[in-house]
């Protein structure tokens, strides 16, 4: 997805993981993006999206979390999961992974209002003396009491399962209730059902009267001052789920996913029982279905439902004018049998069940051949540039090879309409690896990897180059022995990665020897040939002159050696080109050796590792698909990021940086640079 700021309905991205929304008071819609670990501000007249605090920086690897305080951009957070907004215009968010409730000032200053950033606790007390543990749903009295319901690790009958803290204007934290559900929810992961106390989902009404959506005990609650509970609508029982509309004591709800009041304090809920519906209930308690999702194509797997039905909703807020603002996310299954986000909108429904985008847009995704903007990827990859100027593309969702032309047209390999209508010997192993590497040699010839094989196409034919599993197989280790970067130079000699410490060369007739590294040695050592050390090896490419450049530092958490970029000359003399093996995975420009990288992306599907190329000036470039930018290795030893402003994720057009997202694969040509990115293939111009 993304979080391109702008033009609600035309630009605007929203990312996948919408933790929560609300209105202020002058109707405009605060909106958590958890994907992009920022507060974003919907307009009153719902035409601009603009981010109001957080820089978008996520926590990664090592770092127990991701924490400022600051004005705007300046300020983090850490997968924050609820939001709510009092009188004079302050916003407050669960920041859920820091463990802290966070303050947002009319104005986008951000301060900590209680907990320690990154401890789990449950200590009452004042400011940075209280502790609390993931908090998620969040809501605000008229007196300024902030009220938030956690997320325990803890799950069956835990005295502290899923607690509702509650939080003085002055920071004082105190307790309402140690367990708001009396059942567990039980989970299906593998094996035998799991026991969960989910949070339950805060609103206050205009009294200020604290509400609780009980997902668990499928009841809506009432809470007193004093912290009892009173049921409004449904009936406390494990598993009493349903979607019975009625009085409040036959009423049945199921997996309550959002509450909220409207300005004339008539209470609504998101429940999901098979599909989602949106519920209101009454001042006596009595429940009435107002829109429920149908035709929802699931496929089983969540899968294929459109944007418009109902059928992915997943928050839910009234706005002043008594519609309902739902976050939707939709998944496409593609041909390689993996599910893709397709879609993240914001939609407005009326009472009725019409409904209106309000913010995002579809990913085009798809398989479509065609000239330029015609033609559909899915997750595309891996890039190779052919010396006729043809770019061979991994198209991983689709389970192909595209080739994309000069002027644009976009084909698949090895189909009849296709650049090379069949691909006879070994085609379909050179397709099925959805997330393999591509090369190209001097001739044009094709190389890529399939486990410990090295395939070779030429002349629509695909045979086996060699085989490198008897090198790999015999040093166990935590990796498997497989190949994990490829490049070929003029000569037509191929050279292969690996995760276990050592780069092959295969020469033009097949011959494999060690050209650096040692098998199953993993460190970080400069030297030639086998006294060289690498960690976890990825992506690869060769210059004009032979030299071999290689992203090195994979699997930080594992090996302990942090991303660099390594140099091979020909004769196997390595050094390190840019990054501090001795420092955690990071973003920084500046001299090579102080430079720091993120070179792994490790949610989501397909893996997404950085990719390299050189210009015919010397400069490597280096995708990031995590923080969504482009870095320069320059000739001059300075690191800087030509293309692409850290962690802001969606596409914008224009004078470079601009906006990308979350590039992967990259090749160079003159001063051309091409990149694949969320289902499409860019095109940059180099200064």
């Amino acid at each position: 997805m993304g979080n391109l700021d702008g033009a609600a309905l035309s630009t605007a991205r929203i990312s996948a993981y919408i933790g929560g929304m609300a209105v202020n008071s002058t109707g405009e819609v605060i909106i958590v993006d958890s994907g992009n670990n920022q507060v974003r501000r919907l307009s009153t007249d719902r035409t601009q999206v603009t981010t109001l605090a957080g820089g978008g920086d996520a926590g990664v690897f090592n770092v127990p979390s991701n924490h400022a305080d600051g004005s705007g951009t300046a300020a983090r957070f850490y997968r924050p999961m609820g939001v709510a907004v009092d009188a004079a215009g302050n916003t407050y968010v669960a920041d859920t992974d820091n463990h802290l409730v966070r303050k947002i000032s009319a104005a986008g200053a951000v301060t900590t209002l209680a907990g320690k950033p990154g401890v789990c606790g449950n200590q009452d007390g004042t400011g940075s003396a209280a502790t609390l543990c993931r908090p998620a749903s969040i809501a605000v009295d008229k007196a300024g009491n902030v009220y938030v319901a956690e997320v325990r690790e803890s799950t069956t009958h835990s005295s502290i399962a899923n607690p509702i803290r509650k939080i003085a204007p002055t920071g004082e934290v105190t307790t309402l209730t140690s367990k708001a559900s009396q059942n567990p929810t039980l989970v299906f992961i593998s094996g035998p059902a799991v026991e969960i106390y989910r949070p339950v989902l805060l609103a206050t009404d205009s009294a200020g009267v604290l509400h609780a959506a009980d997902p668990n005990d499928h009841v809506i609650r009432r809470y007193a001052a004093d912290g009892q509970p009173t049921v409004v609508s449904g009936v406390v029982a494990a598993n009493n789920e349903g979607n019975t509309d009625g009085a409040a004591s036959v009423a049945k709800f199921s997996y309550l996913k959002a509450i909220a009041f409207d300005t004339a304090n008539r209470l609504f809920v998101l429940d999901w029982y098979g599909t989602p519906a949106i519920r209101q209930i009454g001042s006596d308690g009595s429940v009435t279905t107002l829109v429920r999702a149908n035709a929802c194509n699931f496929e089983g797997d969540a899968s294929g439902a459109a944007p418009g039905t109902l059928c992915t909703a997943d928050q839910m807020t009234v706005t002043p004018d008594g519609r309902f603002l739902v976050a939707e996310t939709g998944m496409t299954r593609s041909a390689a049998g993996f599910n893709t986000f397709s879609y993240a909108q914001l939609r407005s429904y009326t009472p009725q069940g019409t409904s209106t985008v309000v913010a995002g847009i579809p990913a085009a995704a798809g398989a479509d051949d065609g000239q330029g903007s015609s033609a559909r990827f899915a997750t595309p990859g891996s890039i190779a540039l052919n010396p006729a100027g043809t770019l061979y593309v991994r198209d991983a969702g689709n389970r192909t090879i595209r080739t994309v032309q000069a002027d644009g047209l976009v084909r698949t390999l090895g189909k009849p309409s296709g650049h090379c209508a069949a691909i006879t010997g070994l085609g379909e192993d050179v397709l099925s690896n959805s997330t393999a590497p591509l090369a190209t040699d001097g001739a044009g010839n094709l190389y890529t990897i399939d486990g410990a094989r090295v395939l070779k196409t030429a002349n629509c034919q695909a045979v086996l180059l060699a085989d490198l599993a008897p090198w790999l197989d015999k040093v166990p280790t935590a990796f498997l022995g497989v190949a994990s970067g490829i490049a070929a130079d003029t000569a037509g000699n191929v050279y292969v990665a690996s995760l276990k410490g050592a780069i092959f060369k295969i020469d033009t007739k097949g011959e494999v020897t060690l050209f650096a590294g040692s098998v199953g040695t993993v460190g970080h050592v400069d030297g030639q040939g086998a006294a060289a050390q690498f960690s976890a090896l990825g992506q690869m490419t060769t210059d004009a002159a032979g030299n071999l450049y290689v992203i090195d530092g994979l699997f930080y958490d594992t090996n302990k050696v942090g991303p660099t970029v390594r140099k091979i000359t020909p004769s196997g003399a390595v050094t390190t080109l840019a990054g501090s093996p001795t420092a955690a995975p990071g973003y920084a420009d500046g001299p090579a050796a102080a430079a720091r990288f993120i070179v792994q992306q490790y949610a989501g599907w397909p893996a997404q590792t950085a990719s390299l190329a050189v210009d015919n000036r010397g400069n490597v470039y280096v995708t990031d698909p995590f923080t969504s930018v482009v870095r320069k290795i320059g000739t001059d030893g300075q690191i800087s990021t030509p293309v692409g402003q850290a962690w802001k994720y969606g596409f914008a057009a224009g004078d470079l940086p601009g906006i990308i997202n979350r590039p992967t694969g990259i090749a160079v040509r003159g001063s051309m640079m091409y990149l694949s990115v969320p289902n499409a293939v860019v095109q940059v111009q180099l200064p």
